[in-house]
């Protein structure tokens, strides 16, 4: 009888999982980077710890630095589309920006932790397009915030405390400080200090 070439009879065919090496790919980097620096961490040890080929990785990367790149975009990526989320709600500003707080700037500092401190540290090290787009989406969500808090002027919600952009920048400061002390296993939950810190500013703006 002859022997059936191929795949054995009966066997699972292998499929490949292009997402699950991407992400595989990017949370090695992520450990590597926060471990040993960017400087100190090389392609080659990325697609070691992730168990994939250097063909894998130049595949979805041109490079170390359009990976860090890939860090940024997929983190703010999810938090731009919650943003719009948010300002697209039939709401007041109030409560809108208690959403704000605690929907996409805290809760998903609990999920993206690592990945936010780890681009904050190395920002200086994208060059070229890849600096200007991620200054693009950093504006992008900074327009998202000021344009909440002049909605709630404007229907007399929130005190005129002065420029809406320095209100958004303090804001987006105080909760983006929490990558250096925030435990998501912690005493409070990320939701429940973003609740704190909504609730102390909603209060700091009412009118």
């Amino acid at each position: 009888m002859a022997k059936a070439r191929g795949k054995l009879a009966g066997s699972t065919p292998r499929v490949r999982d292009p997402d699950a090496t991407r992400s595989a790919l990017l949370k090695s980097a992520v450990k590597l980077f926060a471990q040993n620096g960017y400087d100190g961490t090389s392609v080659q040890q990325v697609v070691d710890d992730a168990q994939r080929t250097k063909g894998a990785f130049y595949y979805y990367f041109d490079s170390k630095e359009d990976l860090l790149q890939s860090i940024h975009d997929d983190s703010v990526g999810l938090q731009l589309d919650l943003i719009h989320q948010v300002l697209e709600r039939d709401e007041p500003a109030d409560v809108l920006l208690k959403a704000l707080v605690v929907e996409v700037l805290m809760e998903p500092m609990g999920v993206y932790q690592s990945e936010i401190a780890v681009f904050t540290h190395e920002l200086r090290r994208l060059t070229g397009k890849g600096f200007e787009g991620v200054l693009a989406k950093r504006d992008e969500f900074e327009q998202c915030v000021v344009e909440l808090i002049e909605r709630g002027i404007e229907a007399g919600i929130f005190k005129d405390l002065g420029p809406p952009r320095l209100l958004a920048f303090g804001i987006i400061g105080m909760c983006s400080w929490s990558l250096n002390w925030l435990r998501p296993d912690g005493a409070l939950s990320p939701r429940e200090i973003g609740e704190m810190f909504a609730e102390m500013l909603v209060s700091g703006l009412k009118a």
